[in-house]
């Protein structure tokens, strides 16, 4: 197979994040500081609302790992804002097409291989296991 004919132009998977905000210590932070922090994480994973003063979540799974929004606080003497942690058994899967096929016909294809593959070593280790057995 070569590469011209592959229709995925990028493929990428990254663990579920799991982000917790320490109110008790984000309260400490003055408006000015907490929406700097916000904008510490180029994602744009943290909002600052001003209504009720509380620093939020948009969306987690926009975190990208790069650990700036904890060096930020970390920076402002505040290193325990926010843990971020990963869910090991759940992930986002990102799949760019490069037009060939639509992402999710590439998705589906891949699993159909992946299953075809897992079968053919199926039946390769019990052809191995009768033989062993005559």
């Amino acid at each position: 197979d070569h590469a011209k004919w592959i229709p995925v132009a990028t493929a990428v998977f990254q663990y579920m994040p799991v982000i917790q905000i320490n109110d008790a210590l984000m309260d400490e932070l003055t408006e000015t500081e907490k929406e700097e922090w916000c904008k510490s994480d180029p994602s744009e994973t943290f909002k600052y609302n001003a209504l009720t003063r509380r620093v939020e979540i948009v969306d987690a799974e926009r975190y990208r790992y790069d650990g700036e929004c904890l060096i930020k606080a970390q920076e402002m003497g505040h290193p325990g804002i926010v843990n971020i942690t990963q869910k090991q058994d759940e992930f986002i899967f990102r799949v760019e097409s490069t037009g060939a096929l639509s992402a999710e016909a590439i998705v589906r294809q891949a699993i159909d291989i992946m299953l075809e593959k897992i079968n053919s070593i199926g039946a390769a280790v019990r052809e191995v296991q009768a033989s062993s057995m005559e």
